[in-house]
């Protein structure tokens, strides 16, 4: 008999190897995946899903045991990264840190240590409504208060299960955006985590794939998204090794967050670097009565979704 195959499609791929174990059992496995991009101007500000190809193997025969593969890009890692290499047309970089592949059996125990230890119920199901993509137009620093503004919708945080939200910025200002994000949402201090340059007291650490890859199992785990603050320090004088690192955590949203009464041109140079390591999502502005002229932050180009602690009412100040 012949195996069994069918596709299913998710907000992350932790969540549909969750759904895959939940539903079908340690025999079913992720043969294939892609990674899939819809809306968007050229790519930007385009909502992402994964599609993934489950094979179950004939009824009455038992599958062969997959070795656990921690060190190599092997299982789901590997086919997400060939997806990746041909929607983009060049090949990938190679990551800071080895990958942690959701598609072997040290995930899986992964999971079961996590269940085990916090108690907390598998919840493959849980995933947060996709968010409608945005059509923004791009602001020029030369752009006039006069020019036609369209009225697009405002990015959200993403909730899903699971979902990693990287908020990038300078000292603690990212570790102020995660905390209001995790409040705006109904979530509890353990869907923070810090890394980088913040000082995140009381907060868990996941400065690597493979911390990263705990704490989003534990999302899926615990049915909250993870929130993590990535601080570049203040003199940014080794942002290109964090912005590769920043890259390398493949997050499934990408904030910055900005003071908007920081110096403009130093505010564009630093998103700038950022921008060209991965792609951002919006922006969350701080600092907004400091200032007399927030409206600099509209040179960036990036849409506005978060100010001072709460969701933006316009994708422009």
């Amino acid at each position: 008999m012949e195996p069994r195959r069918f596709q299913l499609e998710g907000p992350s791929l932790d969540a549909l190897k969750a759904k895959v174990m939940a539903e079908h059992g340690p025999r079913a496995r992720i043969i294939a995946a892609e990674k899939v991009t819809v809306g968007g101007i050229g790519g930007f500000l385009a909502r992402q899903h994964y599609e993934v190809t489950v094979e179950l193997p004939p009824r009455g025969r038992r599958a062969a045991p997959v070795e656990a593969d921690l060190p190599s890009r092997a299982g789901i890692g590997a086919l997400l990264a060939r997806a990746e290499e041909a929607e983009g047309g060049f090949g990938a970089a190679e990551p800071v840190l080895p990958d942690v592949s959701t598609g072997t059996n040290a995930f899986a125990e992964l999971m079961a240590d996590l269940s085990q230890n916090t108690g907390a119920p598998t919840r493959p199901g849980d995933s947060a409504p996709a968010v409608a993509p945005a059509v923004f137009a791009q602001l020029s620093p030369g752009s006039g208060a006069g020019a036609p503004v369209p009225r697009p919708e405002v990015p959200a945080p993403l909730a899903g299960a699971g979902d990693l939200v990287i908020v990038v910025g300078l000292g603690q200002d990212a570790l102020l955006v995660c905390e209001s994000m995790a409040a705006a949402g109904g979530f509890s201090a353990q869907a923070l985590r810090a890394a980088g340059a913040v000082d995140g007291s009381g907060v868990g650490r996941a400065g690597d794939r493979r911390a990263v890859a705990t704490a989003r199992a534990a999302g899926v785990l615990a049915g909250h998204p993870i929130f993590l603050a990535y601080g570049i320090g203040r003199g940014v004088s080794e942002i290109a090794r964090h912005t590769t690192l920043i890259a390398a955590l493949a997050p499934d949203q990408l904030w910055v967050a900005v003071d908007a009464g920081r110096k403009a041109e130093d505010t564009a140079a630093w998103v700038g670097e950022v921008r060209a390591a991965a792609v951002v999502d919006a922006v969350a502005v701080e600092g907004l009565e400091g200032t007399a002229t927030p409206q600099t932050v509209n040179a960036l180009g990036l849409p506005v979704g978060w100010l001072d602690g709460a969701a933006s009412g316009s994708v422009v100040l």
